[in-house]
């Protein structure tokens, strides 16, 4: 049986915000260094932003409570075992 404590996948969310922090804050550069700074762009762009917060927001109140240190069952040899009795 391999298990494996959910703090892992914290870390995998973790580089995923970290990443798309990163491609958001280039996206922001190249609207101002572009000069597109139309209100199709400013609205786009606070539209995805205010998605994020709202999204980061949830997710702290979802995973507040969460004991970090519960192991989760990533497989489980007895999942594939054959039943003798049905045979």
């Amino acid at each position: 049986m391999v298990s494996a404590p959910i703090y892992i996948f914290l870390f995998i969310y973790f580089a995923f915000l970290a990443v798309f922090v990163f491609y958001s804050l280039v996206n922001i550069y190249h609207l101002v260094s572009t000069g597109a700074l139309t209100m199709v762009s400013f609205v786009a762009t606070f539209f995805v932003s205010a998605l994020s917060v709202i999204v980061l927001f949830f997710t702290w109140q979802f995973l507040q409570n969460a004991d970090w240190q519960q192991p989760i069952t990533v497989w489980n040899n007895e999942w594939i075992s054959f039943n003798s009795n049905l045979f």
